[in-house]
């Protein structure tokens, strides 16, 4: 019976597969949906971004999942009341993108058109796309790691961000825990550098997909280091002892894809043997406790109250 519950399971999941196969090989044109949605979310979402992102969500969670089977950091379920937690501060996030967001980076955008136009690389637009694109990916990552340490050795910032950190079962989702406050300052700061180097659509596109995918992988209860890659990328284990419960660990590791500014600037933890527990040492923090439809948000709720709550007992 449970072999026969297995192999079903497998094959809905393959069935996915498929039908998160198709946006990215059909033509807009042919999927009424897609095409009758994304022009009216074209200031949020970019259409390409959305036609292949159920394929590589697919790919990801098949990929997680069976590298935690084998290789767990601490034996968990899959969908446990963390990943399920996450899991619905994922689906705020998007709301709040498709809401607010996009409205944040035009104003962005409009801003850094009006006064910032002259940090733009001269002749950029005539530079070949793959060097604008390893360009901007560098300085994106820059932006992203210095924002990250600014997040927390500004008080301020660090009672918003202080919410992805207090996860104590770091999983799949966990890098979607990000208070919207926090989520604005990141994205002022990243969205500069892409800005500043001219990047086009289809640079933007990749950028897009690479930041939404690689910071789940690094997210997930995997026991993985990537060996020598550790001394280029962020890894599973690094970003691991960035989230350690330990004051000391929240100052290391700040990085976003490359683990480069850390160990150029004095910021990577030497060790990449340990496995810390993950979390902050605040007790009044709303950990995940009921998994229930109704408990999930309350706890999101709860969470989201959290950062404004702790600035004002600070005051």
């Amino acid at each position: 019976m449970m072999v026969t519950a297995q192999r079903a399971w497998r094959l809905a999941w393959l069935l996915l597969g498929v039908v998160c196969l198709l946006p990215a090989l059909l033509p807009l044109s042919s999927l009424p949906l897609l095409s009758d949605w994304l022009p009216a979310l074209s200031h949020h979402v970019i259409p390409e971004k959305a036609r292949y992102s159920p394929l590589s969500y697919w790919l990801l969670l098949t990929l997680v999942w069976q590298a935690q089977r084998r290789w767990p950091v601490t034996p968990a379920p899959f969908f446990s009341v963390a990943f399920r937690q996450d899991l619905v501060w994922y689906c705020a996030s998007m709301g709040l993108r498709l809401l607010f967001l996009g409205a944040w980076a035009h104003a962005v955008v409009a801003f850094y058109s009006h006064y910032l136009g002259f940090l733009t690389l001269p002749g950029v637009a005539q530079w070949h796309p793959a060097v604008q694109f390893v360009l901007g990916v560098l300085l994106a990552d820059f932006a992203r790691w210095l924002s990250h340490l600014i997040r927390h050795k500004v008080p301020l910032f660090w009672a918003f961000h202080s919410v992805h950190h207090a996860q104590r079962d770091l999983n799949l989702f966990t890098d979607a825990r990000v208070h919207p406050v926090d989520r604005m300052v990141s994205s002022l700061v990243t969205s500069l550098a892409l800005l500043i180097t001219g990047n086009g659509v289809p640079a933007v596109i990749l950028w897009m997909v690479i930041e939404t995918l690689y910071p789940k992988f690094y997210h997930a209860n995997v026991r993985l280091d990537l060996g020598p890659l550790r001394y280029l990328l962020v890894t599973p284990q690094s970003h691991r002892v960035h989230h350690g419960v330990e004051h000391r660990y929240h100052d290391c590791n700040f990085g976003f894809l490359f683990s480069l500014w850390d160990r150029l600037f004095g910021t990577q933890h030497p060790d990449h043997r340990i496995w810390p527990a993950t979390g902050i040492p605040d007790a009044n923090f709303p950990v995940d406790r009921d998994g229930s439809p109704l408990g999930l948000l309350r706890t999101l709720c709860r969470q989201l109250v959290y950062p404004f709550l702790s600035l004002r007992r600070r005051a």
